[in-house]
């Protein structure tokens, strides 16, 4: 439980986040507020869990990453070619695995980070192609040294736009299979990011770059739509711990959303993926 604290000085207008972790917890560190992003392993590994087929049409073409010309597209699809591998890796997908791996080292290459971390890790990420467990850390693994060293050399706006890229092909592979399925399971866990509504903001807004404005304003208008979802919260009886002489308090929370708001929200991913994904 968090607890009050002596009033801060005023923050800059323009904040840099501080990335370090995403790939393992989603918690990030803006103007000194914690936000939880769920990182697109996370994402990837709770659509699995529901055991639903494969679709190739939740991933993007990795077989031209040489369109990509700007860092911030290059640093963007990086993250988008990294929710789709993991994507590939708990589904099973070994044999489209290496065409993403080459998408993922030529992009690296192009930004002059590949040789930063460890460059043998996309090498075992390959080798182990048939135990899925082995790569899903590795793939974790690479993408934190990643964010280490872009960190510790001060491109962080890199370092976002990998991670922006990630949440929204994340959230793409959440609605692709559900637009023509009324009450299809993934939709509770695409309402749930709701509560991350607030922190991809943040993260969208700290960058200043005039060639991320039109991806810029259609995530803000993505975080808009997802935070206006309408919350309820159920209260549950509380829990006292004796021993430790604490009384928890417990709660349930539900996202309530109309067909033709999740309607609206299925088309603003795919307007914001689609914006991300043109050369």
């Amino acid at each position: 439980m968090l607890g009050c604290s002596e009033p801060q000085p005023s923050q800059p207008s323009v904040i840099l986040p501080d990335t370090s972790g995403i790939s393992n917890t989603g918690a990030i560190q803006i103007a000194g507020e914690l936000v939880v992003i769920p990182p697109p392993a996370l994402i990837s590994h709770l659509i699995a869990k529901e055991s639903l087929p494969f679709d190739s049409q939740s991933l993007s073409d990795a077989s031209h990453p040489e369109k990509w010309t700007s860092e911030i597209k290059k640093a963007l699809n990086l993250g988008v070619l990294g929710a789709d591998l993991s994507y590939l890796i708990n589904h099973g997908q070994a044999g489209s695995i290496p065409q993403y791996l080459a998408a993922i080292r030529r992009l690296t290459d192009d930004l002059g980070i590949s040789h930063e971390v460890d460059p043998n890790l996309l090498n075992q990420i390959e080798a182990g192609l048939e135990n899925s467990a082995n790569m899903l850390g590795m793939h974790g693994t690479f993408f934190r040294n990643l964010e280490a060293y872009l960190k510790k050399n001060h491109r962080l706006e890199i370092s976002t736009c990998i991670l922006l890229g990630g949440w929204t092909e994340s959230m793409h592979q959440l609605a692709c299979p559900a637009d023509s399925i009324a009450g299809h399971p993934l939709d509770r866990l695409l309402l749930d990011q709701t509560y991350s509504a607030d922190g991809v903001a943040a993260l969208a807004n700290s960058i200043q770059s005039e060639s991320f404005a039109d991806i810029q304003a259609a995530l803000l208008e993505l975080c808009s739509a997802l935070g206006a979802l309408e919350k309820t919260y159920e209260f549950k009886a509380p829990v006292h711990d004796r021993r430790q002489g604490i009384t928890y308090l417990r709660s349930q929370s539900s996202v309530i959303c109309p067909d033709n708001n999740l309607s609206e929200l299925h088309s603003l991913i795919a307007e914001t993926r689609q914006l991300i994904l043109a050369p």
